[in-house]
């Protein structure tokens, strides 16, 4: 599998319907950063990990940040430091440990 490649939604002070994505790739997915943007996560199963890859190398050693939903919560995740997060296309790299088939959504704020 590949993998998934979820789209960005903007906030603003009128507010906008918030549209959740399903993700079902053991390859994780991928999201653009504009340093701004959060993670909105509605998790379903067991405790969930989701695992962020840091794109900055320390002594020659890659990172990454483990967040854990609990079972059955909401969460909001960031905001992504760019020089942190974002590979070479601008992009967050996050690996969950299991399906999310509620969902999660990008929001740019």
């Amino acid at each position: 599998m590949a993998t998934e490649a979820l789209t960005v939604q903007s906030a603003g002070r009128a507010g906008a319907q918030e549209n959740l994505q399903s993700v079902t790739s053991a390859d994780g997915f991928t999201f653009p950063n504009d340093g701004h943007t959060v993670l909105h996560v509605e998790n379903d199963v067991g405790a969930l990990a989701l695992v962020f890859t840091i794109q900055k190398t320390l002594d020659g050693q890659s990172a990454t940040r483990t967040v854990t939903v609990t079972a059955s919560e909401k969460w909001v995740i960031g905001p992504f430091p760019v020089e942190l997060y974002n590979d070479g296309d601008d992009l967050v790299t996050c690996t969950p440990d299991a399906d999310l088939a509620t969902g999660v959504a990008v929001i740019s704020v």
